[in-house]
């Protein structure tokens, strides 16, 4: 029997992680953690193949440490590179290194999800957002176009009516936040269907002349691995009440709108 398309689809994007500068470097603890949880779950009972398929999903919420027993083998492979010449800054190379990994490591072990089975819907994840967020998700300003910052997307191959979910990753909440939520407003601005909208100049929809028929819809998801403790701060908690799914890196989450990031998992299933 042949290989499902979004299989191989998320195989390819596997493939195209692992090729990247930095993973590699933070892969292996991300294999060590997975095979923790492998081992606590058969410690409790399950067998291999079930202890895998549940510890595939939960090693999303433990992304956090990941990340940080991570860093000095990642800071390792900045230094060889300033080094060898290949680069010049170790800080610039720094500022993007922790953002692109989490990006990866978001998008790489959603991937192992679909491959496994835990995700049961025929979907796709990429990291090749350009295409996609031009054609489905450009909302016009008057004359100028807004687009929502956009990280990693899961999508269906087979269009439909089925959405696009949209997740935009950072590991610090301070800034980024704000523009993924304000896509977010203009989205549901330009979508309002109320009956105040039309000919009415002091309806923002109108003032600000936005334009944006969605042909799928976008769910705006916003992943943090929280590494400055942020959500603690109820003025960036707040933010997280305007994005249809938030989610923390974490085992634990401090706000009651941001989920820990395994049930991103059971939350796709819903969509699609």
């Amino acid at each position: 029997m042949p290989e499902a398309a979004h299989i191989k689809a998320c195989k390819k994007v596997i493939r195209e992680i692992k090729g990247k500068t930095y993973f590699p470097a933070a892969l292996p603890v991300y294999e060590d953690v997975l095979a923790e949880i492998i081992a606590e779950q058969t410690a409790d009972g399950l067998d291999e193949d079930e202890a895998k398929k549940l510890a595939t999903k939960k090693v999303l919420s433990r992304i956090h440490d990941i990340m940080r027993t991570a860093q000095p083998l990642v800071e390792q492979v900045i230094t060889d590179r300033v080094t060898s010449g290949k680069i010049e800054s170790a800080d610039q190379a720094r500022k993007s290194a922790a953002g692109n990994v989490f990006q990866q490591m978001l998008a790489y072990a959603i991937a192992q999800n679909i491959i496994i089975g835990n995700v049961t819907k025929p979907v796709v994840v990429t990291m090749s957002v350009k295409n996609l967020i031009e054609q489905y998700a450009s909302i016009k300003v008057d004359e100028d176009t807004l687009k929502p910052d956009s990280d990693v997307i899961v999508y269906s191959l087979d269009e439909g009516e089925k959405p696009i979910m949209n997740f935009s990753c950072k590991t610090s909440c301070r800034e980024r936040a704000g523009q993924t939520y304000k896509w977010k407003l203009m989205c549901d601005l330009a979508t309002c269907n109320c009956d105040h909208k039309d000919g009415n100049p002091n309806c923002p929809v109108t003032r600000y002349n936005l334009t944006y028929t969605p042909r799928r819809e976008i769910l705006t998801c916003f992943v943090t691995t929280d590494f400055y403790n942020e959500l603690g701060n109820p003025q960036i908690s707040a933010m997280f009440n305007f994005f249809d799914y938030s989610y923390i890196a974490k085992t634990m989450s401090p706000s009651a709108s941001v989920a820990i990031l395994e049930t991103v998992v059971d939350d796709i299933n819903q969509e699609f």
